[in-house]
């Protein structure tokens, strides 16, 4: 495992939120799963596994990796720096498991969430989208689109995903904390058939930030 996650970050260290590679369609093998990172942190963060680094920017292009394939029930361990606040991370995936590790602001601390998904909804006809709640102080996390702002999500707590198929159109989404808006609306644009799409809850100075990205893998 440990040749496997520092393969990862040598091979990663100039990744964007936003690569055209094509999402993996039929899932994976048993004795595989997928690990990616998330900066929710209001600077930048480095990521290390002895001399391999994987750096996440602070702006929304840039703060969240791809997906990391790394073999099942072996243990992933890695510290993450942000400034001068640091962190350890220790994950062990499922089989056939994504896995979101979230480096987090607490008070004068770095923290992490671990944000995990089996997912089972791949279709080539539709595109699936989630709402992953990254941020601590939002206690349930909902996500509104379309023309008449229906209800896409609801009740999603800090460190959980919820996911489901749509239909591929043009979206604009809302998020909201409990019942107030969070952050802008975002403007996903067109959806593609067959792929996959996280919306993503963060803190910020003021309340939320949230934004979107095309899930991808290495």
């Amino acid at each position: 495992m440990k040749k496997l996650i520092l393969t990862c970050l040598a091979l990663c260290t100039s990744l964007t939120a936003y690569a055209d590679n094509s999402l993996y369609e039929t899932g994976p093998s048993q004795d595989s799963s997928f690990v990616r990172f998330l900066n929710a942190a209001g600077d930048k963060v480095t990521i290390t596994n002895g001399a391999n680094k994987l750096a996440l920017g602070a702006q929304t292009d840039n703060r969240v990796s791809r997906f990391f394939p790394v073999k099942a029930g072996d243990k992933l361990t890695a510290s993450a720096q942000a400034g001068s606040l640091k962190t350890s991370v220790e994950v062990v995936a499922k089989p056939g498991e994504f896995i979101t590790v979230v480096l987090v602001p607490q008070g004068s601390a770095l923290d992490k969430l671990i944000v995990r998904e089996s997912p089972t909804d791949f279709n080539a006809n539709r595109a699936s989208i989630s709402l992953l709640n990254a941020d601590p102080a939002c206690a349930q996390a909902g996500l509104n689109g379309g023309a008449k702002g229906a209800s896409v999500f609801e009740n999603v707590a800090p460190g959980t995903t919820q996911r489901r198929l749509v239909n591929a159109v043009k979206l604009s989404v809302q998020a909201q904390c409990g019942k107030t808006n969070a952050g802008a609306a975002v403007d996903m644009g067109q959806l593609q058939a067959g792929e996959r799409y996280s919306v993503i809850v963060i803190p910020a100075k003021k309340a939320q930030q949230v934004f979107f990205v095309r899930d991808s893998t290495s």
